[in-house]
């Protein structure tokens, strides 16, 4: 202890002398390093709405939750290793005699009989965890002013999730070194990067030697952007103080941060680490974090456009909202964690730990300004600096879209395909209630587009493109499989009471009844994977894609804890203060087989290898998952028309794949990410860290290539014609797909096109028996 006691004081003397160093314009900024963590941490205590808030949101999710379960002493213990995992899942802040401590209060989180959850250990660890934070922040910074020799061969997991917690001190303060190490490494890596695009966007706008008339030109046009802020200059990126200066803020202010958080939420942390144990997608929202959340749901939000969750400490995208930012852009993608945000002329500030609302309120901001973010890619270890201009995403940029595509056959002749893209299912909701007989839809407006191709032209084929679709409304995916299907049942939802409601297709919706292709990756969730699987279920429809979708087949619903007796009674001792929502799971997705889409998702009928295969997205890579399970088949009709076809059709476009030169090329991609992915560890040897981020790069770039091709695909005004190799708008999947389409047509019978034939109705299916 004494020795501690020494450490700390020396490391307080050194900040005396930062004090004298740093920057004036750090000092007058009022946010220096000693002055934030110039006080030991004075930690707020929970008050009678904590408390109040912590005993109903237990006692709601223990018997509403779809698996309901009261608090045992082994759920409590799971509990228990969740805080601990929530507050430090980087292994980084506490010991394993400081978990050892607390194991008095690991079976008894919760007080059966006095149905009381005991916030008195959720405080006194998070004391615990402000304390670690400021001797990790104190000797961090002191580890910056120590010499780094970049030439010894170390390294630091890229994910610590799964390490043991150090022993001792020794051991802490050693992996503390070496992630100071790590951010001084990546910061000398990202300036170079940044100085190299300078000079090249420098080179570029250089005018030819002698051409003085250019010159002038050039350096005018220059200003006007600058002025304008319609060319982003690298200054604008670039952080403008020392990385050491700069880092030592850091560090002082993440520890300043946590020691802001008021006492809901704390209580936010401990509770949603009991949701977690529940099920994934349940958490309680204390009020800041249900308003953000609302605002995310009414895509109102003028920021990046991406749905953006809080997971093992980071800020993680979920998904990317289609027309968003950060769609047009490319460069962020499912999976990617933002460790830092910087306004426009500032300098980035760290957001690992932060909580989620903060983050959110960070890159929240006026459309048309520009909010600069640093990214870990999904499975990376190395940052990434990129900027967006902030917009707000339309619901126009979500609507279906469609093309024609004119495949040539074999006998000569050619059919007509029609592509349909849809990036999300919506509605308006509010607009149909109102009786608006043109309301908005993704079934209505597909309907448009299906009825539209077959005036111009009776239609041969049609291919449902439903990659990166993250779902929607359930009603939408039931309505959309009525286009498709004459009758019959659509989804099973089983509730947490095992009561199973079907969901039928509405009576004399069917519009197409021709052959029907549908187009799925492991970014198609929920919504998505009801219309998959049920069309592949009846037999109407060839599932082709990545070998797995999402697998999120559970259903949440937002309870309002006003609404709850015990609270309003309580208003009066509350006052004003909001005590939050609780978002828990209550039902599940079945197929009408009775499998469910939970983990396994939609598995298609042809698959093709992806990036997707090697990335930890996907239900099943989340903790507390609630299992893959199997109920009674609903009664229904199966086509078998394409079964007997279905053979040849995957030998043939296997054949196809593998002797397409992209294709070829496709898969190498793939084998070079499977490879990086498989390095667990980041080296901190200079040379060694260059050449790992070097393949890191090339990775990168593999996957937006990938992407961007997909994207370009569908704004190419000559989609039909055959390109050269490296085409940008060739649509790997989706010229296989066409592919299938071909072969299919050919394989039915000479008289079924459309092209010949008026179209047929489609087929009438018996009734389900119930």
């Amino acid at each position: 202890m004494d020795v501690f006691k020494k450490t700390t004081r020396r490391i307080i003397l050194l900040l005396l002398g930062l004090c004298l160093c740093l920057p004036q314009s750090v000092r007058a900024a009022g946010e220096t390093p000693e002055a934030l963590l110039q006080q030991e941490p004075v930690l707020v205590k929970p008050s009678i709405r904590e408390r109040l808030v912590g005993k109903v949101v237990v006692d709601l999710i223990a018997h509403f939750h779809y698996e309901p379960q009261m608090i045992d002493p082994a759920l409590s213990s799971e509990w228990f290793q969740e805080y601990f995992k929530t507050l430090d899942a980087n292994r980084m802040m506490f010991l394993e005699s400081d978990i050892d401590s607390f194991r008095s209060y690991e079976t008894v989180l919760w007080n059966s009989r006095n149905r009381v959850a005991n916030l008195d250990f959720a405080f006194d660890v998070y004391q615990l965890y402000l304390r670690r934070s400021r001797e990790w922040a104190l000797y961090s910074i002191e580890c910056l002013k120590m010499p780094h020799d970049f030439t010894v061969d170390e390294s630091l997991p890229i994910d610590a999730r799964e390490e043991p917690w150090c022993k001792n001190m020794d051991e802490l303060r050693d992996l503390w070194r070496r992630r100071v190490k790590n951010a001084l490494l990546n910061e000398e890596i990202i300036a170079r990067k940044e100085r190299e695009k300078e000079l090249k966007q420098t080179s570029d706008k250089t005018p030819a030697a002698g051409d003085a008339a250019a010159a002038a030109t050039t350096a005018a046009t220059a200003g006007e952007q600058g002025a304008a802020g319609s060319d982003e200059s690298v200054d604008s990126v670039l952080p403008k103080d020392a990385p050491d200066v700069r880092l030592a803020k850091n560090f002082a202010r993440n520890y300043k941060r946590r020691t802001e958080l008021e006492a809901i939420d704390i209580l936010e942390l401990f509770l949603s680490s009991l949701t977690r144990v529940y099920d994934p997608h349940s958490a309680y929202m204390a009020p800041e974090t249900k308003e953000n959340f609302d605002i995310n749901m009414r895509l109102s939000l003028q920021g990046i456009g991406a749905v953006l969750t809080s997971q093992d400490s980071y800020t993680t995208v979920v998904s990317i909202i289609p027309g968003g930012p950060a769609d047009k852009d490319g460069h962020l993608k499912g999976g990617d964690r933002i460790i830092a945000v910087a306004q426009d002329g500032e300098d980035p500030v760290d957001v690992v730990e932060t909580p989620l609302n903060k983050v959110v309120s960070q890159i929240r901001g006026p459309k048309g300004t520009t909010v600069h973010l640093t990214i870990l890619p999904e499975g990376s270890g190395t940052p990434q600096r990129l900027s967006l201009v902030r917009d707000e995403v339309k619901l126009t940029d979500q609507e279906a879209q469609s093309e024609i595509r004119v495949l040539p056959l074999s006998s000569g002749r050619e059919a007509r395909v029609l592509v349909v893209y849809l990036p999300s299912f919506y509605a308006d909701f509010e607009a149909k209630a109102k009786g608006d007989d043109n309301f908005k839809s993704s079934t209505r407006d597909i309907s448009a587009l299906l009825t539209k191709a077959s005036q111009e032209r009776p239609l041969d084929g049609m291919i449902l493109d439903l990659r990166g679709n993250g779902g929607g409304a359930l009603e939408e995916a039931i309505d959309l499989s009525g286009l498709f299907l004459a009758d019959g049942p659509v989804v099973q939802v089983r509730n947490n009471k095992g009561q199973v409601e079907k969901r039928m297709v509405p009576a004399g919706t069917a519009e197409y009844g021709g052959p029907l292709l549908v187009l799925v990756d492991k970014f198609s969730a929920s919504a998505s994977e009801i219309v998959a699987a049920a069309l592949q279920d009846r037999g109407r429809a060839i599932i082709i894609g990545d070998r797995f979708t999402h697998g999120k087949g559970t259903v949440q619903t937002i309870f309002d804890l006003r609404r709850v007796p015990s609270i309003s009674r309580a208003q009066a001792q509350i006052g004003n203060s909001e005590p939050g929502s609780l978002k828990f799971t209550m039902a599940k997705f079945y197929r009408v087989n009775g499998s469910s889409t939970q983990v396994k998702g939609v598995t298609p009928d042809i698959f093709f290898p992806s990036f997707t295969d090697h990335m930890e997205t996907g239900e099943g890579n989340l903790p507390h998952v609630l299992p893959w399970d199997v109920i009674e088949p609903a009664g229904y009709q199966r086509l078998d028309s394409l079964d007997a076809l279905l053979p040849a059709l995957k030998d043939a476009a296997l054949q196809r794949s593998q002797a397409d030169p992209l294709f070829q090329e496709y898969n190498r991609d793939i084998a070079f990410y499977a490879d990086l992915r498989a390095v667990k560890a980041l080296p901190l040897q200079r040379e060694a860290r260059e050449a790992f981020q070097a393949r890191e790069e090339e990775a990168s770039k593999m996957i937006r290539k990938f992407q961007a091709q997909r994207k370009n695909a569908r704004k190419s005004d000559d989609k039909g014609a055959a390109g050269d190799a490296g085409e940008p708008g060739k649509d790997l999947i989706l010229e296989a797909a066409l592919g299938v389409m071909g072969d299919l047509l050919q394989a039915l019978p000479a008289g079924a096109l459309a092209a010949e034939n008026a179209p047929a109705p489609a087929p009438a299916l018996p009734t389900a028996a119930e």
